[in-house]
């Protein structure tokens, strides 16, 4: 007996051995038993190699070779399923996932060698200088050999993905095994790449697969003695995964330019070394574009977080918590608030913040923060200048993007001047992360993290999908809030016009009732007393019914534009020479060239009347009042600050521009709804800034766009 034979034989003895060792080990585990399965073919396919070493007659080295590649039909789907459940956590769910595969890959290749069992090869040939045969392979055994180098490929990537996540006593105890499996079909790898090569098998090559299969059962010997069996747990890591998914994507990639550089010597054979390198050459810069594309790498690593990494975060966890805490809220900054807790809960960032874009697209305000004082948000928003421009930036993203990587440019840098108006927040840490915050394809607001997570390591795929997650969710709802806020003022301004109709019938009926005491009052003329008291009340009360009907009659209306062409400085000038002498406060004046704007002169003036009568109530006749005029960017309008009382700013957010809701004795509380109403119906805002004591500014920002000699008319 030949030497080769006593390899080949020895190696199926001492794997029958261990088959035999295994399943007495345990039988009931599946990964037991795909590996006692696999050893066996590998014993058989051993046995009939020996065999074949005793051939003499060229049909007989291929009738023995037609067995040997039956049993290597088989190993793929066995081999497949151990290496899928070897050390696994979850391999019931990968058995339940791949089980269709696996009878395919089974049920194929036997199929196939079943009816092309006599084209596999086409003839043997003993070479009798290195005393053995060599093994013509016709095109059904090339496509085996390729199906079974893919197979053998996708085991080594789940034998490296297990041997990469272990750590610890669990590597130590799996190691041997992997690696003697592992080695076992990297050998069939080169051995299956050098049959393609070369189209013909050679059985002197045989003897490297003997001696690798009993030094393989070695170390399977070693394994088994250094745990009690193959069943431990092992969870599969995200940079395992995306590392073995990039090369065996490379290696697909490059298989495919393999076969059309085959291809392209099988129809142009005389030019088949330029187009071979060609080949190879495009193949390359394609392989390494899509290898340095950010989106290549991102779409990989988000394709592994979902599909094979072990989720990090318990999502009903989550979910239930925040449900739990949201349902009641209807207020955009409570809100706000608990989705920055818990995404500085689950994150273990400490400086979470959720800014707010108003319905003009053009600032951002601090909703909630676990880092920004409320008494700061104030002055860190008004810091934010290029917020308009960082809006328009955000529009176009639909991920959480790290600025790290990807800072944005100096039109819309709003970052980095949040950051500078705040040095005492943000002096160890800085705004690292950006979540915009769409819904229903309209942009409410951007979510901010930064760079302080406990243990400083920067967010994984899986923490920015959280991130988004809770971002749309949290978009959802403010959108939700937004839409009712827009339902009830649209049902409060529907309710007021209701209401103004009955109340001002009711006042012209006062009014004509005041009007016939003063027709009557002559006949008690001669009584001083009377006559004095009557004529005082009569003529204050028809003064104060006249305005609030044509207040109410006006609102009742609705506001109907008729815009022109207007010199906005020219007509702010104007309106403020009619306070001459007639104001207790001292009325300063900051007015500097504007370009023209379309608007309704008419309508403005009377939001700047209101807005200085106002100003003049709120410092009581003794403080300063100053009008400036605005341009900022493809918007112009005016200012008006006095140094009076303030408001505060629950006041603001809860009552200013409501109606019926004034802080006057004798207000209404009608101008500044009104007032609202028509900037808003000139697609402008009406902003307020103002605190208790320290004075209020109003600011009217109107668009210079308006298409011209129109009239819109608006209910608000």
């Amino acid at each position: 007996m030949s030497l080769p034979a006593v390899l080949s034989f020895s190696a199926a003895y001492f794997s029958a051995i261990l088959t035999a060792g295994v399943l007495l080990r345990d039988w009931r585990s599946f990964a037991h038993r795909a590996f006692a399965g696999g050893m066996l073919l590998f014993a058989l396919e051993e046995m009939f190699r020996g065999f074949s070493y005793g051939a003499i007659l060229p049909d007989d080295v291929v009738y023995w070779q037609r067995r040997i590649i039956a049993i290597s039909a088989l190993m793929p789907a066995v081999w497949l399923a151990f290496s899928l459940t070897y050390s696994r956590a979850n391999a019931q769910n990968l058995l339940r996932r791949w089980r269709w595969g696996l009878v395919a890959l089974a049920a194929l290749p036997a199929i196939f060698i079943v009816i092309l069992r006599k084209s596999l090869f086409l003839g043997s040939i003993y070479l009798e200088d290195v005393a053995r045969w060599s093994i013509q392979l016709d095109w059904p055994g090339r496509v085996l050999e390729i199906f079974f180098l893919c197979v053998y490929i996708l085991i080594l990537f789940n034998l490296e993905q297990t041997i990469r996540s272990a750590a610890g006593r669990l590597r130590w105890q799996i190691k041997f095994l992997v690696l003697g499996v592992g080695g076992l079909f990297a050998l069939r790898v080169y051995l299956g790449s050098q049959a393609l090569l070369y189209s013909r098998i050679d059985t002197g090559l045989g003897i490297m697969g003997a001696i690798a299969l009993i030094a393989a059962n070695i170390l399977f010997a070693l394994s088994l003695a250094r745990g009690s069996a193959l069943n431990v747990d092992v969870y599969l890591s995200t940079t395992a995964i995306q590392n073995s998914l990039t090369v065996i994507l490379c290696g697909l990639y490059l298989l495919a330019v393999g076969v059309l550089a085959r291809l392209a010597r099988s129809l142009l054979p005389e030019e088949s070394l330029p187009i071979d390198a060609f080949l190879v050459f495009a193949a390359l810069m394609a392989l390494g574009l899509s290898l340095l594309s950010d989106r290549f790498r991102r779409r990989l690593r988000l394709f592994v977080t979902r599909h094979f990494q072990r989720p990090n975060y318990d999502y009903r966890k989550v979910w239930n918590e925040l449900t739990r805490r949201t349902a009641t809220l209807v207020d955009p900054n409570q809100l706000s608030a608990v989705f920055c807790t818990t995404v500085s809960e689950s994150l273990e960032i400490l400086s979470v913040s959720v800014w707010l874009a108003d319905e003009s697209q053009r600032r951002l305000t601090l909703a909630a923060s676990t880092a920004i004082p409320a008494a700061e948000a104030r002055n860190v928003e008004a810091a934010g200048k290029s917020a308009a421009a960082f809006i328009q930036v955000l529009q176009g993203l639909t991920v959480c993007v790290d600025l790290a990587e990807r800072p944005p440019d100096r039109n819309a840098d709003w970052p980095r001047e949040i950051m500078e108006a705040a040095p005492t927040f943000f002096r160890e840490s800085r705004i690292r992360y950006v979540a915009p915050l769409h819904a229903a394809g309209e942009l409410v607001g951007v979510m901010t993290l930064n760079d302080d997570r406990v243990g400083k390591q920067d967010l994984n795929e899986e923490d920015l999908l959280l991130v988004e997650t809770l971002g749309a969710q949290l978009a959802a709802g403010l959108l939700n809030l937004r839409l009712s806020a827009r339902l009830r003022r649209t049902k409060e301004l529907e309710t007021f016009q209701a209401v103004s109709t009955f109340f001002v019938h009711d006042l012209k009926n006062l009014a004509s009732r005041l009007s016939l005491t003063m027709r009557n009052l002559p006949q008690n003329f001669d009584n001083p007393e009377f006559r004095a008291d009557a004529l005082r009340v009569m003529a204050s009360s028809l003064n104060k019914i006249d305005d609030m009907c044509a207040r109410l009659a006006m609102l009742r209306q609705g506001v109907e534009l008729h815009v022109r062409p207007c010199e906005l400085q020219e007509l702010i000038s104007l309106t403020l020479d009619e306070f001459n002498g007639a104001l207790k406060a001292e009325l300063r004046r900051d007015l500097r060239p504007l370009p023209r704007a379309m608007v309704d002169s008419e309508q403005i003036h009377k939001v700047l009347t209101n807005l200085i009568i106002n100003a003049n109530e709120a410092v009581n006749g003794q403080g300063v009042i100053q009008v400036s005029t605005i341009e900022e960017g493809a918007t112009v309008g005016f200012a008006v600050r006095d140094n009076g009382c303030g408001m505060s700013d629950e006041f603001i957010q809860k009552s200013l521009f409501r109606p019926f809701q004034t802080t006057k004795k004798r207000g209404l509380g009608i101008g500044l709804f009104h007032s609202k109403l028509i900037v808003e119906a000139h697609r402008g805002t009406l902003e307020v800034n103002s605190a208790v004591g320290t004075g209020t500014e109003f600011r009217v920002l109107l668009p210079t766009g308006v298409t011209p000699d129109r009239a819109v008319k608006n209910h608000g």
